[in-house]
């Protein structure tokens, strides 16, 4: 009688796990003993097992962003799809290789357009500054040669009122009092001139500093572009057996990397959506802030 119904047991079992799968096909990554041991969880066990060191992240790190990465899906359907388990049959590998030599070569590129481009902003602002005082310094020396050219057109014309009356000493102490002063001046004015024509200089050196930047910046953005194009979701790969990542760029990069690898386990195919996160291109997605698509869930419904 007891080995009956053990067996009874046991079939009853395989119809349930059946059906169970059926329904939710992340079950069948789940080990036989986690289906006996919880019969009624239909969440996909899984487990952080590799962490290559030079993805310079610990295992404890990894496992706290896999827990972000499934809460993704939570939050997008109400529902919990997935938890952590350390005996887990379905594993995540970390495979450190060229990939992931070639994202970090890629950010220390970005890093080096970035500073190159606050450079030229520095540039920017200074030549801005200088033009800024050149115009003053403009407007001043104009007003100066005008008030100039006054005094020296107001002597000319006492000169020429005293001409008409005898000469006396007060007016050629006058006088020579007068045309020291306007020298004087005439002498400042030619020191402010030439004060500006060394900015007017440094202007143009500046613009061409400037216009050099741009075009190494031109050149570099160029380059970054022609060697780092948007590229597919080979950052990762479910295998059907287990997640493998190679790639990722940040914390930020590796949360949606996860999520969108934990999607395939869930038995999904790739979104049309680009701001999905099932979508096979990472470019569009807010990676900072990332909340599930339509296109996302839909994928759910009809899988």
């Amino acid at each position: 009688m007891i080995r009956f119904f053990t067996i009874l047991g046991l079939v009853f079992f395989l119809l349930w796990s059946g059906y169970q799968t059926h329904q939710h096909p992340q079950l069948k990554f789940n080990s036989l003993l986690d289906r006996i041991t919880h019969p009624f969880d239909t969440r996909l066990r899984y487990r952080i097992v590799d962490v290559d060191p030079r993805f310079k992240l610990t295992t404890e790190q990894v496992k706290q962003l896999s827990v972000q990465a499934t809460q993704i899906w939570k939050d997008g359907t109400g529902q919990d799809y997935f938890v952590y388990d350390p005996n887990a049959q379905l594993a995540i590998h970390f495979i450190y290789d060229e990939r992931q030599i070639e994202s970090e070569q890629r950010r220390e590129h970005l890093s080096q357009l970035e500073t190159g481009q606050q450079q030229w902003l520095d540039k920017k602002q200074r030549l801005d500054q200088t033009e800024q005082e050149i115009l003053n310094n403009k407007q001043f020396l104009d007003l100066k040669q005008q008030q100039l050219n006054q005094q020296i057109q107001q002597y000319n014309q006492e000169q020429l009122i005293a001409q008409q009356r005898p000469a006396s000493i007060v007016d050629r102490d006058y006088f020579q009092r007068r045309q020291q002063a306007l020298q004087d001046n005439i002498q400042q004015v030619q020191q402010e001139i030439t004060q500006y024509n060394q900015k007017i200089s440094t202007l143009n050196q500046q613009v061409d500093e400037l216009n050099q930047l741009n075009q190494q910046l031109d050149q570099s953005v160029h380059q970054y572009k022609q060697r780092f194009q948007p590229h597919l979701f080979h950052k990762g790969l479910f295998n059907g057996r287990e997640i493998l990542i190679y790639e990722f760029e940040s914390e930020d990069d590796l949360r949606l990397t996860l999520a969108h690898e934990l999607g395939h386990a869930l038995g999904l195919q790739h979104a049309n959506d680009p701001a999905a996160l099932m979508y096979p291109l990472m470019k569009d997605q807010n990676a900072e802030n990332f909340r599930l698509t339509q296109a996302d869930r839909e994928l759910l419904i009809n899988r």
